[in-house]
C-alpha cells in the first residue's frame, strides 16, 4: 500500500478486508512512513531556520548600511546648505531646475531588486522540491545563477563584495542547491513507485544541472532502477519474501513503459517526455520565472536591468532524440544484468521458503501485479518481441525451488519411514511382543465384525484396508500402521502440490487492489506443471530405489543393523507389496491430477509396481534361505536322530493294509493269498512334514510368491531324498523296510515334485533305484501296482494337511482324478454310502461321514459280501484288489454334482 493511501484509511473497513497479519504489516508501514516524515520535517525546519537566520542577519546589516548612508547624505546636504549660505550670502542666484535621473540612484534600486530576488529564491526552490517539481527547482537555481552574474555586471566584482557582502553569503546558500537537487532526483529515480511525469521531471532537471545528453540520461535511469531492484532484493526489512519478489517484478514491469514514455514516445510527442519538458522551457525568458515572485510586474519592468529581464537562461539546453538501436542495446544489457541479479538474490530469498504452499503464495502475489494495458504496443515501439518478465525470470526460479522442496520432503518422508521401520523391527523381535510378524496366526484366525464391510466408503467404493482383504494379502495391522504414517507424511506435501499445480483459474470472491489478478501473467501460470510432475516421478523413483537398497543392504543381510534377518525379510517383503496397495498418496506421486478422486495409471507407476513386486520376491527368497535352516533343524529332530544308526521297525513300518490276491495254480485252481502293502507314509516322515508345514503356515504360505514357495518345497524334497539315499546306502535295511521307504519316496515325488522338474525327478529315480535294489524283483512286481494305488490315495488324503507343500495342484488333480476307486474281484466299488467327499474337484478335505437312506442312492454299488463285511470289522484295514486292475479315475465334477442331485439329506 502506497503512502498516499494511508490518509484515506477507514479503520472499520480495514479490519473487514484484511487479516491480522496484513493489518500489522500496514501498521508497520504507517509507523515507518511517520518516522520518515518526521526526519524530513526536522531536516526541512533546520534548513529553513538556517536560511531564516541568515536572511535576518543580512536584513539587519542592510538596515544598518542604509541608515548609515541616509545619515551621511543628510550630513552632506546640511554641509552644502551651510556653505551656500556662508559664501553666497548677499547674492541672489536663480538655479535652473533640471530633473535628471541620477545614475547612481538608478543603479542602487536595481541592485536592491536583484538582491531581494536572491533572498526569495531559496524559499521558492524548497517549495518546488516539496512538490517534487525538480525541473522548476533547477530553473530557479539557474535563474539565481543569472541574477548573481547580473549583480556582478551592475556593481562590479570588487565593489559587490565590498559594498554588498550579503550577496556573496546568499549565493553561497543558493549554490548548495545544485547538489541537493541532484541528490533528490537520484533518490526519486530509485524509489519503488515512480510515475512517468516525475521520472521525466527528474531527468530534465539533470539535463539542466549536469548537462547530460540522451544516452547518459538513459544510462542513469536504467542504473537508478537497477539500484531500486537491488535494494529490494537485498533488503533486510520486515517485508516478507513474497512482497520483496512482488516489488522486484513490479519495478521491472513499470520500467519498460517508463523508458518508452521518457525517450521514445509520449502521447502525441514523438521525442519523449523528457525532450518535451526541455523544449517547453527552451525559449522562456528570465522574466517568466520572475513573475512567480511577489514583486509586481511594474517594479520588475521599472527597476530590473534589461540584462536581467530579457535573458534566456535555458536556450542552450537541447536534447537530441536517442536512436532506437541504442535503446535496444541498453535494454538487452539491462536484461542480462537483471537475470544475473535475480538468479542469485531471488534464489536466496526463495530458499527461505520451506513449503510448496509458501511458493504458491509467492506466485499468487506476483501474478497480482498489474501489467499496462498497452503492453504489446510498448514493445512495438521498441521494435522488440514482447517479454513476460514473470515467465522469463521468476517462474523458472519458483519451479526449481518447488523441485528442491519436493526432493527434501520426499527425503524426509522416507527417512521417517526408515526410522519407523527400524523401531518396529527392534520391537517385533522381543519375545514379549504379542503381535509377531513371523507368525501371523493371531491375525489370520481372529474374526472381527469389520472383516466384511457393511457399507461403502464415502467415495462409493469398498474399503481397501478392511481386515478380511488384509488377511488374504497377509498384511497385518503393523504393516498398515507403517503405511499410514508414511501416507500422513506425504499427505501435506501432495495437498500443497495439488494447489500449486491444479488450482482452478477462476477467482472466488472479490480481490482487493493489492491482489488483483492479471490475465497477461496468469496465461502462463501453470506452464511448469509437466516439469514438476516429471521431476516428482523421477525423485519418487529414486527414493523408492534408495529405500529398496536400504532394505536389502542393511536390514536383510546376515547381520542386520536392527532386528533379525528372517523377521526383517518377512516384514520388508510384505511392506514392499503393501506400498503399491495401501499408499495411494505415493501412487499420486506418479499419477497426480487435478481431480482429487481419480488418477490415471501410467506406465511409470506400473513400472514401480513391477519393481516393488520383483524386489519383494527377492526379499522373500532371502527369507526362504533362512527357512532352509528350519527345514534342516526339523530333519535332524524328526528323521536323522531316530534312524541313522539303529533303524527301529516301528518307526518305519506302520499298520499296513491287508490285500487279498488270487493266483491260478497248476491244476487250474485259483488260490487266494494275503499280502501286506504300505498304506500311508512313515510316522517320522509325517512328523517332519507336519513340523515344516506348521512353521510354514506361520508365514501364511498363500501370500508367499509361488516361485519362492516352490524353492522351499524343492529344498524340503532334496533334504528328504538325501536322507533316504543315505539311509538306503549306509544301512543294511530289510525288504519290508525298503518297501516302506519306496512308498515314502513315491509319496514325496507325487505330492511335491512336478513332472516338469527334471532335476529333482532324476534324484527321485536315483533314490528309488537304490531302494528297489533292496527288494526281491518278483515281490516288487507283485507289490508295485498296490503301492502306486495307495500312494495316490495317501496323497489325496493328505492334501488338506500338506496342501501348502504341493507346487502343482492342478497337475496333481489330473493325476489323481476326482476320487480313487477300488475293486473287489472284477467289480469296481466306490466308497460306502455313508461317506461323502466335501469337494471332489479339489480334494483338500477328508471325507465327511453322514447318514442317508439306501433307497435314495441308486448310483451306489451293492453291499460288499459278508466275508468282506467281516473283514472291515477287524482292527486292520482290508480291501479287495486284483493284480490286473488299478484304480479307475473319473471326473470329479460329474461325481460331485451327481451325488448332490440325489436326496442325500432327505428322510425315508
Amino acid at each position: 500500500m502506497s503512502a498516499d493511501k494511508f490518509l484515506d484509511l477507514d479503520i472499520k473497513q480495514l479490519f473487514e478486508q484484511y487479516t491480522i497479519k496484513d493489518i500489522e504489516l500496514i501498521q508497520k508501514q504507517i509507523q515507518n512512513e511517520s518516522e520518515r516524515k518526521k526526519i524530513e520535517l526536522r531536516t526541512l525546519v533546520g534548513e529553513r531556520y538556517r536560511d531564516l537566520i541568515q536572511a535576518a542577519d543580512s536584513i539587519a546589516e542592510m538596515k544598518q548600511t542604509s541608515e548609515s548612508i541616509v545619515e551621511r547624505i543628510i550630513s552632506i546636504e546640511k554641509t552644502c546648505h551651510d556653505l551656500q549660505q556662508k559664501y553666497l550670502m548677499g547674492f541672489k542666484m536663480e538655479i535652473e531646475q533640471i530633473n535628471v535621473e541620477k545614475e547612481p540612484s538608478c543603479i542602487s534600486d536595481s541592485v536592491v531588486m536583484l538582491i531581494k530576488i536572491l533572498m526569495d529564491i531559496p524559499e521558492q526552490i524548497w517549495s518546488s522540491i516539496d512538490t517534487r517539481n525538480f525541473l522548476l527547482a533547477s530553473q530557479l537555481f539557474l535563474l539565481a545563477q543569472h541574477i548573481n552574474y547580473s549583480l556582478t555586471f551592475e556593481v562590479g566584482d570588487s565593489n559587490l563584495s565590498n559594498k554588498y557582502p550579503i550577496v556573496s553569503k546568499q549565493w553561497g546558500i543558493i549554490n548548495q542547491f545544485k547538489s541537493l537537487i541532484m541528490n533528490f532526483c537520484e533518490e526519486t529515480l530509485q524509489s519503488i513507485e515512480l510515475s512517468e511525469e516525475v521520472a521525466a521531471n527528474c531527468l530534465a532537471a539533470l539535463v539542466l544541472l549536469d548537462g547530460l545528453n540522451s544516452s547518459d540520461l538513459l544510462s542513469r535511469l536504467i542504473s537508478f532502477r537497477s539500484q531500486a531492484i537491488k535494494s529490494i532484493a537485498l533488503s533486510e526489512t520486515d517485508l516478507t519474501v513474497k512482497n520483496n519478489i512482488k516489488l522486484c517484478l513490479n519495478i521491472l514491469i513499470k520500467t519498460i513503459p517508463l523508458i518508452s514514455n521518457c525517450f521514445i514516445k509520449y502521447e502525441d510527442n514523438e521525442d519523449g517526455l523528457v525532450s518535451k519538458h526541455i523544449s517547453d522551457i527552451n525559449h522562456r525568458d528570465a522574466i517568466f520565472l520572475l513573475s512567480e515572485f511577489d514583486l509586481g510586474e511594474e517594479m520588475i519592468n521599472k527597476y530590473l536591468p534589461l540584462v536581467a529581464k530579457n535573458h534566456k537562461p535555458f536556450v542552450e539546453f537541447k536534447l537530441e532524440k536517442l536512436p532506437l538501436t541504442s535503446i535496444q542495446e541498453s535494454i538487452d544489457a539491462w536484461f542480462k544484468w537483471v537475470e544475473q541479479l535475480i538468479i542469485t538474490e531471488i534464489t536466496r530469498l526463495l530458499n527461505l521458503v520451506t513449503s510448496i504452499k509458501g511458493i504458491h503464495n509467492v506466485r499468487e502475489e506476483c501474478l497480482a501485479v498489474a501489467v499496462p494495458e498497452n503492453w504489446d504496443y510498448i514493445w512495438e515501439l521498441y521494435s522488440l518481441p514482447s517479454v513476460n518478465f514473470w515467465s522469463k525470470f521468476f517462474q523458472p526460479l519458483l519451479t526449481e525451488r518447488v523441485k528442491g522442496i519436493l526432493k527434501n520432503n520426499l527425503a524426509v518422508c522416507f527417512n521417517n519411514f526408515k526410522i519407523d521401520i527400524t523401531e518396529f523391527l527392534n520391537k517385533v523381535i522381543v519375545d514379549t511382543f504379542q503381535f509377531p510378524e513371523n507368525d501371523l496366526r493371531w491375525f489370520l484366525w481372529n474374526d472381527t465384525d469389520s472383516d466384511i464391510p457393511q457399507r461403502l466408503t464415502e467415495s462409493g467404493s469398498s474399503d481397501n484396508k478392511r481386515p478380511l482383504l488384509m488377511k488374504v494379502r497377509g498384511l497385518s495391522p503393523n504393516i498398515l500402521k507403517l503405511c499410514e504414517n508414511f501416507e500422513n507424511n506425504l499427505s501435506e506435501m501432495l495437498s500443497h502440490l495439488k494447489q500449486y499445480l491444479y488450482e482452478l483459474e477462476q477467482r472466488n470472491g472479490v480481490k482487493d487492489d493489492l491482489l488483483e489478478a492479471d490475465i497477461y501473467l496468469n496465461s502462463l501460470k501453470f506452464s511448469d506443471r509437466s516439469l514438476v510432475q516429471e521431476y516428482l516421478q523421477a525423485e519418487s523413483r529414486i527414493v523408492i530405489e534408495d529405500f529398496v537398497a536400504y532394505a536389502k543392504e542393511e536390514l536383510t543381510v546376515e547381520n542386520p543393523k536392527c532386528g533379525q534377518q528372517d523377521v526383517n525379510a518377512i516384514v520388508l517383503a510384505r511392506l514392499l507389496q503393501a506400498i503399491s496397495i495401501l499408499c495411494p498418496n505415493f501412487k499420486e506421486c506418479f499419477t497426480i491430477s487435478r481431480s482429487t478422486g481419480f488418477t490415471l495409471t501410467n506406465i511409470k507407476w506400473q513400472e514401480v509396481c513391477d519393481r516393488l513386486k520383483q524386489e519383494s520376491t527377492s526379499i522373500w527368497s532371502i527369507w526362504a534361505k533362512c527357512f532352509k535352516r528350519t527345514i534342516s533343524h526339523h530333519r535332524n529332530n524328526s528323521l536323522i536322530k531316530e534312524n541313522i544308526q539303529e533303524l527301529r521297525i516301528h518307526t518305519v513300518i506302520l499298520e499296513w493294509e491287508k490285500v487279498m490276491i488270487e493266483e491260478e495254480a497248476e491244476e487250474g485252481k485259483r488260490i487266494e493269498s494275503e499280502i501286506l502293502v504300505p498304506y500311508q507314509p512313515a510316522v517320522h516322515l509325517q512328523k517332519f512334514l507336519s513340523a515344516v508345514c506348521r512353521d510354514l503356515n506361520k508365514a501364511l504360505p498363500h501370500t508367499i510368491p509361488k516361485t519362492v514357495l516352490n524353492e522351499i518345497i524343492n529344498s524340503i524334497v532334496l533334504e528328504l531324498f538325501d536322507y533316504y539315499y543315505s539311509l538306503s546306502t549306509n544301512l543294511d535295511i530289510r525288504q519290508k523296510q525298503a518297501i516302506q521307504i519306496l512308498f515314502d519316496v513315491k509319496y514325496i515325488s507325487l505330492l511335491m515334485v512336478p513332472r516338469d522338474n527334471k532335476s529333482i525327478m532324476e534324484e527321485s529315480n536315483k533314490v528309488s533305484n537304490v531302494v528297489i535294489a533292496k527288494i526281491d524283483p518278483f515281490d516288487f512286481d507283485v507289490f508295485s501296482p498296490f503301492i502306486n494305488t495307495n500312494v495316490k490315495k495317501s496323497v489325496q488324503r493328505s492334501l488338506l494337511i500338506f496342501g501348502n507343500l504341493v507346487p502343482h495342484m492342478e497337475q496333481l488333480h489330473s493325476i489323481l482324478g476326482a476320487r480313487i476307486e477300488h475293486s473287489e474281484g472284477s467289480k469296481s466299488v466306490k466308497d460306502p454310502p455313508g461317506i461323502l467327499a466335501l469337494c471332489t474337484g479339489a480334494p483338500w478335505f477328508p471325507s465327511l461321514t453322514i447318514t442317508a437312506p439306501v433307497q435314495n442312492l441308486p448310483t451306489v454299488a451293492p453291499p460288499l459280501p459278508d466275508k468282506a463285511q467281516q473283514k472291515k470289522k477287524q482292527s486292520s484295514k482290508e480291501h479287495t484288489r486284483t493284480d490286473s486292475t488299478g484304480s479307475t479315475i473319473k471326473s470329479g465334477a460329474a461325481a460331485f454334482f451327481g451325488a448332490m442331485g440325489s436326496d442325500w439329506f432327505g428322510t425315508s
